[in-house]
């Protein structure tokens, strides 16, 4: 079987890079071997990074499969929001890197992570679900709740608003924008800082905050 996700350590971090070759959209295969990854990873115990090949963070999910519909697009949501879910609830800092356009299922990604970074280029971030007909669940619906910031919440949700790197910062898609040709520089340099902090006290900390959301989904982490 090809990998497209692989699981790598680092230094002072692990590295999960997603590469199909082409959008990256999330497959049942895919979803498996980035949980296969975060199986690894979880060994580890490290600073956990998410990244995308160049240019493609994620696309969303696979493309024939929701639109075949039935019982085929309601698994591959719910393993989707379930991996999603695997992430808010990390026991150390995740830090997605996104290489390029984050879309869809690509933007809930962006909502699952702890701290987020992109390069300033043309890159679109967003939920576009609304726009092609597909009608977001109540996780996803909670997830945005959670994440963005409550003026951009109907316009990123309900109007499909797509946002420029700089401009998801303001969203709440992103922490950080950095210089193009700098991501996994910037990268590292966040990892190392954040492999500093007491795991125990960011995991208790993180998972207080997000207490609300966590129990009302808990069945996904079952």
């Amino acid at each position: 079987m090809t990998k497209i996700a692989t699981y790598t350590r680092q230094e002072n971090f692990g590295l999960i890079t997603l590469d199909d070759g082409k959008a990256n959209a999330f497959s049942f295969e895919m979803i498996k071997q980035v949980n296969d990854a975060l199986d690894e990873a979880e060994k580890d115990g490290l600073v956990l990074v998410l990244t995308g090949r160049d240019g493609k963070f994620c696309a969303g999910f696979d493309l024939d499969t929701m639109k075949a519909g039935g019982e085929g697009k309601d698994r591959l949501m719910k393993e989707g929001f379930a991996l999603s879910y695997r992430l808010m609830n990390w026991a150390t800092p995740v830090l997605l890197a996104s290489t390029g356009h984050a879309l869809a299922y690509g933007a809930i990604l962006l909502l699952s992570c702890d701290y987020r970074i992109a390069e300033d280029t043309n890159a679109k971030l967003g939920l576009n679900e609304i726009a092609i007909g597909v009608t977001m669940p109540a996780y996803g619906i909670d997830l945005v709740r959670d994440r963005l910031a409550l003026p951009h919440q109907i316009p990123a949700l309900a109007c499909s608003v797509l946002y420029s790197p700089k401009e998801a910062v303001n969203a709440g898609y992103l922490d950080k924008v950095v210089a193009e040709g700098t991501l996994m520089e910037e990268a590292a340099k966040l990892a190392g800082m954040l492999s500093q902090i007491d795991m125990t006290a960011h995991a208790q900390a993180k998972r207080d905050l997000r207490r609300a959301f966590l129990d009302t989904h808990k069945a996904l982490g079952a």
